[in-house]
């Protein structure tokens, strides 16, 4: 059994595909936590919808790509990626990246973003980034110029992350607020308040082993926040 990864552009994107990595999504991604405001139902899968995957993920259709790796035909993991214009190119964003359960500690989520850089769509990125509340989803960007999740240009991360954020495609990104270690406290953490109020049971237990390995430079994870990692792409990148 072997994977197959691909790369589709934003146009030709179909609605099959969509439908897959909905389900993908609804079957692997977490569940709300227990603290998670009214409408949410704490213990519940976390939920997305083909047309929520596109609108809030695939933004600009221009500028948007999903990547899919599949075992023998079956949907095992993907990840959405947009761009938007940011000083003379590109903040290239993973917007979702989402593995199979039964298929982790393979290296797909690494191995999907690495597609990225080999796609027309890498061309005039001058910076990469994420948010999320998973430790192997940061590691995997980091992953991408052959870093990691410690050594990290954490001046870099400040000094870009509001005006990255102030110029995002993505809604929940431009009013996402910035704390911890942007807001200049000492060891603080570097979360974005996004209001996602998934359970964070899984990504502590792995954010402990990389804290214990002393692989780890974003501090700690607090309810309803999110890591935001940004990576200046090798030879480009303009402060």
């Amino acid at each position: 059994m072997s994977l197959r990864y691909d790369v589709f552009s934003g146009e030709s994107i179909t609605n099959e595909q969509l439908k897959a990595c909905s389900t993908l999504f609804n079957t692997n991604y977490g569940v709300w936590a227990q603290n998670a405001p009214s409408p949410l139902k704490p213990g519940t899968h976390v939920k997305n919808s083909p047309a929520k995957l596109l609108k809030d993920y695939l933004t600009d259709a221009d500028n948007s790509v999903l990547v899919t790796c599949t075992l023998d035909g079956e949907l095992v993991g993907h990840a959405c990626a947009t761009k938007w214009k940011y000083q003379s190119g590109y903040v290239g964003w993973v917007a979702q990246l989402v593995v199979d359960r039964k298929e982790r500690r393979r290296y797909i989520a690494t191995s999907m973003l690495q597609m990225l850089k080999r796609h027309r769509w890498f061309e005039g990125v001058i910076v990469m980034g994420i948010a999320s509340s998973h430790p192997a989803s940061c590691n995997a960007l980091c992953k991408l110029f052959n870093g990691d999740t410690k050594n990290v240009d954490l001046g870099f991360i400040l000094e870009h992350a509001q005006a990255v954020l102030d110029c995002s495609t993505i809604e929940y990104l431009r009013t996402a607020e910035l704390r911890g270690a942007f807001k200049g406290i000492p060891g603080g953490s570097y979360l974005a308040y996004t209001s996602f109020y998934v359970d964070h049971a899984e990504p502590k237990e792995i954010l402990r082993t990389y804290v214990a390995k002393g692989r780890w430079a974003f501090g700690e994870l607090l309810d309803g926040h999110e890591f935001l990692v940004l990576l200046s792409v090798p030879g480009v990148a303009e402060s």
